[in-house]
Parts: C-alpha cells; structure tokens; sequence
C-alpha cells in the first residue's frame, strides 16, 4: 500500500459513487457503487455497496448488503451482513456472523464461522472454527479443524490435523430447524473425532467415531475408539492408506 498521508476518505451517506482509486477510509452507509478496483485501509459497509473492481483493505467489514463482483483480499473481514463475492477471498482473519457466499477458493489464517458461509471453491487455512452452517464445494484444508454442529454442513473432502467435529449446545429456547450433521466424501487427518458426521472413508492415526456416525470405512494406524455406524475398519501401517 502506498503513503496513508496520499490517501483520502471517502463516505457515502446517501446514494453515489466511489471511483476506483487509492484511499484511506471508505465508508458506505447509504446505497454505493465502486467503479474499478479499491485499495484502502479500511472499507465498510453499513448500507448497501456494489464493488466492480477488486477490494484490496487492511480492514473490511459488512454490517449492511455488499457484493464484490472481484477477488477481495483483506487484513482482517468481518460479515455481519450478507456479502457475496463473485472471486476469491484471501485474508489473514475471516469472521462471519451474518451470511458470506464466496464463488471461488478462500485463504485465511483462521476461519470463524458463526453464522451461514458457502465456498464454491477450496478452503486453506492454519485454523477453521465453525459453530454455524457451511457448506464448501472443494477441499477444507486446515491444522486445526473444530465444528461445532447447528445445521447441515458439507464439504467435498476434509483434510488436517486434528479435525473435531460435535453437535453444538441447545437450549430449551433456542430450537434448530433440519438435521444438524457434516457430510464429506473424505475425512483425513493425524486425529480425527466425529459425531453425527457422514462419510464414504474416514482416515487417520488416532479415530474415535461417536453417536450419528454413517462411514463406509474407517483406516487408522494408531488407535480406534467406537463402532456406531461404521461398516468396515482396518487398520494399516504409518502413512500407509489406501487410494
């Protein structure tokens, strides 16, 4: 980014543009347009925002409506709105307490989910936390991997290492609507615990498979722990998993 003192502010109260450009703060509290790509320090949406270009900030939060037809990449994103982005998000921290859809492949060193999120792509990050609903169209790929179950969740494979996934706490006035389990073709990591999860094949060193588990076969090559819905397991030597 370039000197912060060349940069200037720009805020829309009611409804106007924002040229594309270098800036310091953007502000949209009323309905905005962004006509190109945006590099600021921070951008927030409070109204509703229509981003044409790519979204270059150190900041970025969605309390309103924003669409970025674009790659975003962000210091730090928090979605406590709807924000849809029709690229990629890359960012050092990702929060979303609102609803995200991200069309292409997400980065982040750690993932919050505490509402609704969908990724049409893959998912790498150093630590994914969900406690909401998901839904990842390629690999989920992290060290650290804990869901925490409120709804239907589903990636296409998931992979890590330690990956926990557990139904979340309910109350008495706070009830859930639909099942609340995660659905995988693969499950992979060095420890892997699972409740209420299906899946074709789980993999991993140390496995334990709790209650609401349907897995068609479980490989591990330390220690297993339950038998609750798995048709086949076998164990296997270090490193040494089928294809």
């Amino acid at each position: 980014m370039s000197d912060t003192k060349a940069r200037p502010n720009s805020k829309v109260a009611g409804t106007g543009d924002v040229i594309g450009g270098v800036y310091g703060d953007v502000t949209i509290a009323g309905a905005g347009r962004v006509g190109g790509d945006i590099d600021a320090i921070t951008f927030k949406v409070a109204g509703t925002a229509d981003v044409q270009g790519k979204l270059t900030a150190s900041t970025a939060s969605v309390s309103g409506n924003a669409t970025f037809d674009s790659d975003v990449n962000a210091g730090n994103m928090a979605v406590s709105g709807t924000a849809e982005v029709h690229g990629a998000l890359k960012a050092h921290l990702l929060k979303v307490a609102g609803s995200a859809k991200i069309d292409g492949r997400l980065d982040a060193q750690r993932v919050e989910i505490r509402g609704t999120t969908r990724i049409g792509g893959d998912v790498q990050a150093e630590v994914f936390d969900a406690q909401g609903v998901f839904s990842v169209g390629g690999l989920l790929n992290a060290g650290t991997i804990s869901i925490r179950l409120y709804g239907g969740c589903d990636a296409h494979d998931i992979g890590g290492e330690r990956i926990e996934v557990a139904l979340g706490k309910t109350w008495p006035f706070l009830p859930f609507f639909g099942e609340r389990n995660l659905t995988a073709d693969t499950i992979e990591g060095d420890v892997v615990i699972l409740e209420s999860t299906r899946a074709k094949v789980v993999r991993g060193g140390d496995v334990r498979i709790g209650e609401g588990c349907e897995i068609d076969l479980v490989e591990y090559s330390g220690t297993y722990a339950g038998a609750a819905g798995v048709k086949a397991s076998r164990k296997v030597e270090s490193g040494a998993t089928s294809a």
